[in-house]
């Protein structure tokens, strides 16, 4: 088997929209949006339609739930994650995988210079390797020193 990168796990999951929002909006109108689509983050822009941030599902529970603020009138700008961890297309997903890790996130920008594909869960890839691995994603996660190893 060839090695998978993260944008062939983004073609075969059917990624026809890449779900935006302005950092301008509230932190209620992008929940309403992840319900909408069923996705656990957006992507975050700028008035320039520029990269600004993602907002992930731990950012609603970690930024608004628990700091006690009202997602009506908080702006994504004030909780969104600015601090965006991204790979290119022809990221395997191994390497993607232990980014995530590593930096303990659950989502990443595919991007390509300013050319923004997609979003890839820990779930898409770890799909991706059960489908398609042939026993390598257990092999990975020893390597990587996870759970049980």
């Amino acid at each position: 088997m060839a090695v998978m990168t993260v944008m062939q796990a983004l073609g075969d999951r059917g990624m026809e929209q890449l779900y935006t929002i302005p950092a301008s909006a509230s932190v209620a109108e992008a929940v309403e949006e992840m319900g909408k689509y069923d996705i656990g983050a957006l992507v975050v822009s700028t008035e320039d339609r520029l990269l600004a941030g993602i907002f992930t599902e731990r950012d609603v529970m970690m930024r608004v739930v628990r700091a006690g603020l009202d997602p009506r009138k908080t702006p994504l700008s004030l909780v969104m994650t600015r601090d965006v961890h991204f790979v290119t297309p022809g990221t395997t997903l191994e390497a993607a995988l232990a980014l995530m890790y590593v930096h303990r996130h659950r989502h990443l920008v595919v991007m390509d210079g300013p050319h923004l594909h997609g979003i890839v869960s820990m779930r898409d890839l770890a799909y991706q390797l059960i489908r398609h691995g042939e026993g390598r994603f257990e092999a990975a996660v020893r390597l990587a020193g996870g759970p049980g190893t």
